[in-house]
This record gives structure tokens, C-alpha cells and sequence, in this order.
């Protein structure tokens, strides 16, 4: 569900958006300041490009945090999104920059783009915003977009990376919910406004491993509030071996799973971030 306030105009607004917060001012935080966040990710998925061929997709390509990189080395790579914002935005730091790239609106589990790829990266997108009925179509439309012997790169976290997060699979540390909104994380943007980001948990459901998410943006001008914007995201999480058997059941044969941004060290018990390589 989406919530949106304009204070400058003074309307509600609700409604039900594609199952993401990518939208109106968090479209415009991602495009102003998830750009150069974990650089090393940029270069990992640069040169995985380059190993395993062109052209590449990028699903889930967002502002462009990757893709543009991507292209301004030379790199043939398209995009999808499910936020049409977010693949605007991204067109628009392509044309700033006097480039181009293929960009399509759409969400993974619907992907038909009648072309295949050699490559395709995603990175964050995995059990973000979907059921997980809608994850394994989306495996499947992925390997269907490979060429034969093709190579589907894309990270994703196991639950719990600290133990605070743990404790709170266990009943008797079940948080009460929704939590408190986070402090707020205020940054000006590249026109003087100032953007105030909140987040808080609404909704865990460990037998069924997922979480709701919901996001508050705050615009401020002249330290005046003139818009706030209001998002749900439901987070589904996956086990190693649980992703190991949707990634067979959605026809990849061959797939390795390695800790953080890496393709020599296997994952081991001390990893939550980890990279899976399947290949077609």
C-alpha cells in the first residue's frame, strides 16, 4: 500500500502501488544518494560482466547505481525495474551523461523481453517486495532469458545477520509490533531540500520468513515540511538450501554460492551476505 501526504497542496493520498517503496521521494533518495554505496559492489559486478559476456541485463537496475557505471565503461547492459520512477531516473543520469541503454519497467516474475543474455546481474532485488511464488517465477523468467551456458549473478542476506535479530525468532523475544521508527536519517539534496528517512518493522512472521517493512519520507524547503511519503515492503528471506532447490526446480544445473563479494571463498557458517553464481 502507498501513502502519500503534500503538505504544499493539502491532500491524502492512498492507493495500491506495485509491491515496492521505490516510489516519489524514495525514488528521489535512491537517485540522490544510493550511488556510490559499497563502490566495491560496482567493480565486483563490472568485471563479472566481463567474464561471462555480453550483453548483459541488470534486473532490478534501480537509479542505476550499477548500470550506469556499467555503460560508461563500455559495457552492454539493460535494465528493468519495477518502479517506472526509478527506470525514469536512471534514463535520466544515462542522457546527463550523453548515454543510452535499453530500460524496461517491469517485475522480475513478469519478465519477457524476447532477447537472452549472456549475463545477468541483480543485486539487492532478491525476496524484495514479492511472495515467494513470485521469486521462483522470477528464477525461471531469468533462466529463460540465458543464453545456453549463460550466468545469473545476484547476491542475498541471510535473516539475522547480528544477535539481536536472531532473538527475535524465538517466541519469548518476539518484538511487539510495528516497532518504533528509526532516528532519522536527514541528508540536503542537490537543490537544497532536505530528506528525512524513517523506517520501521510492522509486520515478522517467522514460519512463513518474511517481514513488512515501512518507510516514512519527510521533504523539507526552508525547514518547512511540504511533503511526506509513506510505503510498505513485504521482505521475504531464504536459507542456503532453500534457494539451492528453487534455483534446480527453476532449471539451473549448475550453481556455487560464495561469501560476500566473491567468487573463491565458499560460504561458511560466519557468512549472511552471500553471492550465488547458477549458470544455464
Amino acid at each position: 500500500m502507498g501513502f502519500v501526504y503534500s503538505a504544499a497542496i493539502g491532500v491524502f493520498w492512498f492507493g495500491r502501488l506495485a509491491n515496492t517503496w521505490h516510489h516519489g521521494l524514495v525514488a528521489r533518495w535512491w537517485s540522490e544518494f544510493n550511488r556510490d554505496w559499497r563502490g566495491s559492489e560496482i567493480e565486483y559486478f563490472k568485471n563479472v560482466i566481463e567474464r561471462y559476456g555480453q550483453p548483459a541485463l541488470d534486473v532490478g537496475c534501480g537509479t542505476g547505481r550499477i548500470l550506469v557505471p556499467c555503460v560508461e565503461a563500455g559495457i552492454e547492459v539493460h535494465g528493468t525495474d519495477i518502479s517506472n520512477e526509478m527506470i525514469r531516473l536512471c534514463r535520466a543520469r544515462l542522457i546527463s551523461l550523453g548515454l543510452d541503454a535499453d530500460l524496461t519497467v517491469t517485475p522480475t516474475h513478469e519478465l519477457n523481453l524476447g532477447q537472452r543474455y549472456r549475463t545477468i546481474i541483480s543485486c539487492g532485488v532478491f525476496g524484495v517486495g514479492t511472495t515467494r511464488e513470485e521469486d521462483l517465477d522470477g528464477l525461471r523468467r531469468i533462466r529463460k532469458h540465458l543464453t545456453p551456458g549463460g550466468c545469473l549473478i545476484f547476491d542475498f542476506y541471510l535473516p539475522g545477520e547480528n544477535l539481536n535479530e536472531w532473538s527475535n525468532w524465538s517466541k519469548p523475544a518476539r518484538p511487539t509490533l510495528p516497532s518504533r521508527w528509526t532516528k532519522p536519517d536527514v541528508r540536503k539534496t542537490s537543490d537544497n531540500d532536505e530528506l528525512a528517512l524513517q523506517t520501521r518493522t510492522i509486520e515478522f512472521d517467522p514460519m512463513e520468513q518474511y517481514s513488512v517493512r515501512e518507510i516514512r519520507m519527510k521533504q523539507y524547503e526552508d525547514q518547512e515540511l511540504v511533503n511526506c511519503h509513506q510505503y510498505r515492503i513485504r521482505l521475504n528471506s531464504y536459507f542456503k538450501n532453500e534457494l539451492l532447490l528453487m534455483l534446480n526446480v527453476a532449471g539451473f544445473d549448475q550453481v556455487e554460492m560464495y561469501g560476500g563479494l566473491s567468487d573463491e571463498k565458499p560460504a561458511a557458517y560466519e557468512d549472511y551476505h552471500l553471492m550465488v553464481l547458477a549458470r544455464a
